[in-house]
Order: C-alpha cells, then sequence, then structure tokens
C-alpha cells in the first residue's frame, strides 16, 4: 500500500502540478487519499487518450465492472486501482466521469451551452464530489459545491485550451457563441491571423471565463464545509487554476497564442493570499444556487 500511495504522488507531482502544490497545505492522510484519486483519474483519462487501443469498449468495460462493485478486475486487467475511501455517491460520480470520457471518444461539436456544462460535470465535476471522501466530507450540501468548483476548473481548462483542442479535431465552445467556427477553422485562423474569426473565438473565451467565475464563486462558498487545512489546500488549488483566467483576460483573451502558464511567484503570491484569507475571513454557511445546476437535474438521479 506504501508503495501505491508513493507512486500516486509521484503521478501527481509529474501531471497535476496545480494539485501537487495545494496538496502541500492538506494533512498528510488526506494528500494521501488525493494523490491516489488523482492517479486514479488521471489512469481512466490516459487510457481514454490511448490511441492504439479501443478505449471506449475499456470505458464501458470498467464502466460495467465499477456498476457491479467488481473494483478487482479493474486491477488485474486494467492495472487501475479503484480507490477504496469512495463511497456509494462517488462510485455513481466514477460512473458520470467515465460518461464524460467515452464522449471524449467521439469529435466533440458543442451547440449550445447546455452541452458545455453537462461535460463539464461529468468530466471534473464528477471529481470535485470524490475529493470530498479524499478529504472526508461526507456533507451532501458540500458535494453540490464542489461540483461547481470541478466546473469551473474545467471552463478554465477549456478556455486555457482552444487552440490545442482545435488540433485534435475538438471543439468545446459552443456553436452559437462563435457562429459555428469548426476546430479547423480555429486552427487555420490562428496560422494566418485572421483577425474577425480571431475577434469572434476571443469574445467566446471572456465569455466562458465570466461563466466560470460563477461557478468559483460558489465553489468556493462550499469551503466553509472543510477542516482548515483542507480549506487552505482547495482554495490554494481555486485560486492557483483561476489564475489561468486571470492571465488570458489580462493578454486580451488572446487564445491564438497557445497555453498560459502559472509561475512560481504567482502561486507562491496565491497561496500567500488565500492562506491569510482562510485565517481571517468569516465564512458562513450558505444556500446552494441551484441555478447552476440547471442542466444537471436529471443526472442527479439514480440510474
Amino acid at each position: 500500500m506504501a508503495y501505491h500511495i508513493e507512486n500516486a504522488k509521484s503521478v501527481m507531482k509529474k501531471n497535476g502540478k496545480t494539485f501537487y502544490w495545494a496538496g502541500k497545505f492538506l494533512p498528510k492522510e488526506c494528500i494521501s487519499r488525493a494523490a491516489v484519486l488523482y492517479s486514479f483519474c488521471r489512469s481512466l483519462d490516459d487510457l481514454a487518450d490511448n490511441k492504439e487501443t479501443n478505449a471506449s469498449k475499456d470505458l464501458s468495460n470498467i464502466r460495467s465492472n465499477i456498476k457491479k462493485k467488481t473494483f478487482k478486475n479493474l486491477e488485474n486487467i486494467y492495472s487501475i486501482k479503484y480507490p477504496e475511501f469512495l463511497n456509494s455517491s462517488s462510485q455513481k460520480a466514477v460512473i458520470d466521469l467515465i460518461d464524460g470520457l467515452i464522449l471524449d471518444q467521439k469529435d466533440i461539436l458543442f451547440k449550445k451551452e447546455e452541452e458545455l456544462i453537462r461535460y463539464s460535470y461529468h468530466v471534473a465535476g464528477t471529481v470535485g464530489i470524490m475529493m470530498c471522501d479524499a478529504l472526508k466530507c461526507n456533507n451532501s450540501i458540500a458535494k453540490l459545491f464542489a461540483i461547481d468548483l470541478g466546473i469551473a476548473m474545467q471552463l478554465t481548462n477549456i478556455a486555457r485550451d482552444v487552440l490545442e483542442d482545435a488540433k485534435m479535431g475538438r471543439r468545446y465552445l459552443p456553436g452559437t457563441w462563435i457562429q459555428n467556427i469548426s476546430p479547423e477553422e480555429i486552427v487555420l485562423a490562428a496560422k494566418t491571423n485572421d483577425l474577425k474569426k480571431i475577434y469572434i473565438i476571443s469574445k467566446a473565451v471572456k465569455k466562458l471565463l465570466i461563466l466560470a467565475e460563477q461557478y468559483y464563486f460558489s465553489g468556493e462558498r462550499g469551503l466553509i464545509f472543510l477542516p482548515f487545512n483542507s480549506r487552505v489546500a482547495i482554495s490554494v488549488a481555486s485560486g492557483v487554476y483561476r489564475e489561468i483566467g486571470v492571465q488570458l483576460e489580462n493578454e486580451n483573451y488572446n487564445w491564438q497564442n497557445g497555453r498560459q502558464v502559472t509561475s512560481i511567484y504567482k502561486k507562491i503570491k496565491i497561496s500567500l493570499f488565500k492562506t491569510f484569507k482562510e485565517i481571517f475571513y468569516f465564512r458562513q454557511k450558505k444556500k446552494h444556487n441551484s441555478e447552476l445546476h440547471f442542466f444537471l437535474e436529471d443526472l442527479f438521479d439514480d440510474k
């Protein structure tokens, strides 16, 4: 078990730099559980991205095994260890996550905002639910806020990776926002400096980040449900991730220039600010804004 945890921490350090950084603020047991969860989700993501296998078939098989609770098969067949601390609500979240990864096997051309929010729930909001278990927070209301923080981070991811995703034939920006500009046209616009299309897409990136802010605001409201150390860690992760959008805003939403990267200096600055904020800022428990889950209601029904 010790080897598995150390291996999981190495995976997070290599591939999840923001989460590894924020994990420094977690208690020892929680960082171990968070690393195991990250490694698990990363393994599913890597399997989904493997072009040399039939990823859809493998993901469907994993989904079936999880529904049947035959977790040992995941380890025996796919070398994927199911986190033993996940409870029943998180088991459903894992299934929803896999559904999102299966969707990613197809050409992504979202038409409406609804598809964007539902996808963001599937691939990131679900991780928020699971992270509550990793942090020993079993409050059902807290998980609603955790979903929102996951969605916010995914929307930031999409804003950061517009060009990179387009090169893979994917367009997560809703077609209604960008006059149905195709992934191929996005790549060409960046290459040829097509100012008209660059402007249209930049406006959509701005709209996307404004939407993300609504979910960040809600997600951070839910931090009150966590113990202090865990609250600081998640607040730091939120702040560092959100900084990507801040940098895009400062660059006039110039998506065509490639990925934004948060420097060590900014991570330290954000971490200090977030730590002091959690020490001195008085939080009150608030009612969750159900409007943020308007497009998700059917997903929370028992399957």
